[in-house]
């Protein structure tokens, strides 16, 4: 068996057991394995093991990777867990059933008015930047409510839940929490948030995806 296939059966037991911890169904928690990086020799050990949730970063390089494959294998959802440029729109709902970045009014206008029977977006997330971080991506928290409601008049758009990413070295659970509140006052069932290294605390906290990469896939390459 491959390592990668080992890996992900290990992560889905972490799944299994944090989710009947905490009362949830385990099926309710959808992994996404995020693939940035790595080519598709390490994309077909996950595929063979049926796998089908997949997560890029870049819009270029899910291009790259992901169209052949995409056009061979049906059932396959991928979804963008970086940041989506507007010069990026159109190729993006092309090939990505999700976003789970959206921060910006421009961006969901830019969706809508590109969305057509041909694209394969399905749902966003709006980003959150709960720590008020200047470097990271996310609406303010208190501009969040405002943000949703403009985001009604995009009668093309769904969106369908939060993310957020909580600082490197802080508690994360903090940042969870306040999401999982920030979701059920704006009546958002959908909740991405927790990585590799931090998803078991963020499914005790309700969150119905997580975005594993390094855990299943190993140490990425840098370049």
């Amino acid at each position: 068996m491959h390592f990668i296939q080992k890996n992900l059966i290990d992560i889905k037991e972490k799944i299994e057991r944090v989710s009947i911890k905490f009362n949830r169904d385990p099926d309710d928690v959808k992994l996404i394995v995020v693939t940035k990086k790595f080519d598709k020799e390490f994309i077909k050990p996950l595929l063979d093991s049926g796998h089908l949730l997949f997560g890029e970063n870049k819009v270029q390089e899910a291009k790259n990777k992901w169209e052949d494959i995409l056009s061979l294998n049906k059932g396959i959802e991928l979804h963008m867990v970086g940041g989506l440029q507007s010069n990026k729109i159109k190729d993006a709902i092309s090939i990505f059933t999700c976003v789970h970045s959206i921060d910006r009014s421009k961006t969901l206008e830019g969706i809508n008015k590109n969305l057509n029977e041909k694209s394969l977006l399905r749902d966003i997330f709006v980003q959150v930047n709960i720590s008020d971080e200047p470097t990271k991506g996310g609406v303010k928290v208190s501009e969040i409510d405002k943000f949703l409601d403009n985001g009604e008049i995009f009668d093309k758009v769904n969106i369908a839940g939060l993310m957020t990413m909580p600082p490197p070295n802080e508690e994360s659970s903090v940042y969870f929490a306040f999401l999982n509140k920030l979701a059920k006052k704006n009546k958002l069932k959908y909740l991405s948030m927790g990585m590799s290294n931090d998803f078991e605390t963020a499914i005790s906290l309700g969150a119905t995806h997580i975005r594993v990469g390094e855990a299943i896939m190993g140490p990425r390459f840098k370049n």
